[in-house]
């Protein structure tokens, strides 16, 4: 069972994840490719760093600091983990079309989807 205190935390993350991912859509809206995909990576770590936490079970065994960067980058989706094998800097800061852009956001969107629904199931088991 997952202790209440560290229950608010998943949600939060979850929460910050999916706002996230509602402002890269906006930028999407805004014709702000670049910025759309800025966005979209937060939303990534967000939701990668939800996954690390509920695989690592943290609420029972501390994750030392050190581990939580690499592991949160193998939990990547496809694209963007792509995406992290270039120096991850200057690909979010070169311009991008929103047509380049769409495909990392729906990305984000499918694996912030899973991240709750994975969320869902472990705060259901006893």
């Amino acid at each position: 069972m997952i202790p209440t205190r560290w229950q608010i935390r998943l949600d939060a993350q979850l929460a910050d994840a999916a706002e996230r991912l509602a402002r890269a859509i906006a930028h999407l809206d805004d014709d702000d490719g670049s910025r759309s995909l800025q966005s979209a990576y937060q939303a990534v770590v967000s939701a990668a760093t939800l996954h690390v936490w509920l695989t690592a079970r943290v609420w029972e065994t501390p994750l030392p600091s050190s581990e939580l960067p690499p592991r949160v980058q193998d939990t990547f989706p496809n694209l963007f983990a792509a995406l992290g094998a270039l120096d991850i800097q200057q690909a979010l800061t070169a311009p991008w079309r929103v047509d380049a852009a769409r495909p990392y956001v729906m990305e984000a969107e499918s694996f912030i989807n899973a991240t709750e629904a994975f969320l869902r199931r472990c705060l259901a088991e006893p």
